[in-house]
């Protein structure tokens, strides 16, 4: 459960890392119409893993272990962080290219960065202290969260995006994360990814995993 976690986790730090990083630097109207759908999706992906935790992995570990306060400290870092990507998505969804301002932009994703990234650290030796607990019993619990987190959204926009913020090396590529055939990754990339191609731009790993450079940045001699 712990590792997965840490997998997801690092998936959505790449994500906003590429998308805060690429952002003062896309200036054409389609480019800045694919980076908003792009973050959108992010949004879209993070609040669906955490409105799993809250409707189904938190309440399962409370029930189970017959302590309900067990991921009170979780529950309430969700919460430091909600209003941010909530305005994010919004800022996302109603600004045209025209209207777009990186400074804007930015400012919004610093509003809420620290409390999610601490989040993103701080619940994985959470889980870990739940090793005094059977597995298989764990298990079905974590099982419930993630079939939740399957059936929301769109498998043309969670997929392109989780596989391209996917890095194989992590870890000296000791996981095989996520665990899926190695057809799936062909699959992604030519058939998923179709659609909305020009967003999978802004990922910072093709859909096997490889980290590559982004593509939106200052070039050789120019100002950061």
């Amino acid at each position: 459960m712990a590792t997965d976690m840490c997998h997801v986790h690092n998936m959505f730090i790449r994500a906003m890392n590429s998308i805060y990083l690429q952002s003062p630097y896309v200036t054409d109207p389609a480019d800045i119409a694919d980076l908003l759908f792009y973050t959108k999706t992010v949004v879209i992906t993070i609040d669906a893993h955490h409105d799993g935790e809250e409707k189904y992995l938190f309440p399962g570990l409370a029930e189970y272990t017959k302590n309900p306060n067990i991921m009170a400290v979780n529950r309430a870092q969700h919460a430091a962080f909600h209003e941010g990507m909530e305005k994010l998505g919004e800022y996302c969804s109603k600004t045209s290219p025209a209207d777009y301002a990186h400074s804007t932009f930015q400012a919004i994703i610093d509003s809420f960065a620290a409390p999610l990234f601490k989040h993103l650290s701080d619940e994985i030796p959470t889980i870990l202290a739940l090793k005094e607990y059977p597995s298989k019993d764990l298990k079905a619990i974590w099982a419930k969260a993630e079939k939740h987190i399957n059936d929301v959204g769109s498998f043309d926009e969670m997929f392109p995006l989780a596989f391209g913020c996917m890095d194989r090396g992590f870890e000296a590529g000791q996981h095989k994360f996520p665990p899926a055939p190695g057809f799936v990754n062909f699959v992604v990339k030519y058939w998923f990814a179709r659609k909305h191609q020009g967003a999978w731009r802004f990922n910072p790993c093709d859909m096997w995993g490889t980290p590559r450079p982004l593509l939106f940045l200052p070039k050789e001699g120019e100002d950061r």
